[in-house]
């Protein structure tokens, strides 16, 4: 016994004589005393009142409104935010959790009131009166710092505060205006418009058919507005129409040159020529007829009649 004493106090004292071996013993010590105690404490529960996060949501049709009600992620942890909808209760909400449900469109009682289970007497108590239009999604926020009335959120604030958010998913339901969600895919496919552009042929193009600096700016703006408007061109139709002064043949001729004319204007905008064609209607659609008199005067009254006409088809994705 004796002997296993000296032995210790030798080894003490040889790790004291050498400092820089004695901390690192001491700290080696320490780390597998931490990890031990870590592997005995008992794992963390996740959190189940909370589901899946937040993502994109479907359009609903014309008879419906979606509402997406939540709560901010920096809320105390310790507050619970009950929802109403109609005097009814719809769920509980805890910082970081949304709920997102349907309704008829029209006008709804909503609110939400901090902290008043078990009773839940907020749903006796005056709510916020909504008006809701039908395909439409409404962002609302718990108001943290008092007042039961919805915050209103537009849609990109909405979701840059809903990113990260997660589903409140552990209770149901018990307000009788919740409906089921009824999504129209159909919403969410190009929505097909046109517009078209008449070219006075007397200012747009110069006397051999070229377009004129009116001309190219005409169709320079054309192609300006639908980008503007994130269109995508799918098909451009131009027509030439000319007057019935002068044989057929030249008509024929003369309104071809300012429909190739146009055409080309519109490659050089940016359009794909694959989907640009142009056509002479000579003097077959007119638009003044029993124009009389002088050569001038027939010119001028057959004006109208001198045109490029540009039928643009176009397709546009409508978001939610």
């Amino acid at each position: 016994m004796k002997n296993e004493i000296v032995k210790q106090r030798a080894a003490s004292i040889q790790a004291a004589a050498n400092p820089v071996r004695y901390r690192r013993v001491c700290v080696l010590a320490g780390l597998i005393c931490l990890c031990m105690l870590s592997s005995a404490l008992p794992a963390q529960p996740q959190d189940r009142t909370l589901g899946a996060s937040f993502s994109e949501l479907q359009r609903v049709g014309a008879d419906q409104a979606q509402v997406v009600y939540y709560r901010d992620k920096q809320a105390d942890g310790r507050s619970i935010a009950s929802i109403y909808l109609d005097k009814q209760f719809v769920t509980a909400l805890r910082p970081g959790g949304h709920a997102s449900f349907c309704v008829a469109a029209g006008s709804h009682l909503l609110g939400a009131y901090m902290d008043d289970a078990p009773r839940y007497e907020g749903k006796n108590e005056e709510l916020y009166q909504a008006g809701f239009s039908g395909g439409k999604t409404y962002y609302m926020k718990v108001r943290e710092q008092g007042g039961n009335e919805p915050l209103p959120v537009g849609k990109e604030q909405a979701r840059l505060e809903l990113e990260g958010s997660r589903q409140q998913v552990h209770l149901l339901s018990r307000a009788d205006s919740v409906e089921r969600c009824r999504h129209y895919g159909f919403h969410d496919r190009p929505a097909k418009g046109s517009q078209t552009l008449v070219l006075q042929a007397d200012e747009s193009f110069s006397e051999t058919g070229s377009l004129s600096v009116s001309g190219r700016h005409a169709l320079a703006t054309l192609v300006e507005d639908l980008r503007g408007k994130g269109a995508q061109v799918v098909k451009v139709s131009v027509e030439g129409h000319s007057d019935p002064l002068g044989s057929v043949a030249y008509n024929q001729n003369l309104a071809q040159r300012w429909a190739n004319a146009t055409r080309f204007g519109l490659i050089a905008q940016g359009v794909p020529q694959a989907i640009v064609s142009a056509e002479s209607m000579g003097s077959r659609m007119l638009l003044e007829r029993g124009c009389y008199g002088d050569k001038q005067q027939q010119r001028s009254c057959n004006a109208p009649n001198r045109r490029v006409v540009v039928q643009v088809e176009t397709t546009m994705v409508e978001s939610p």
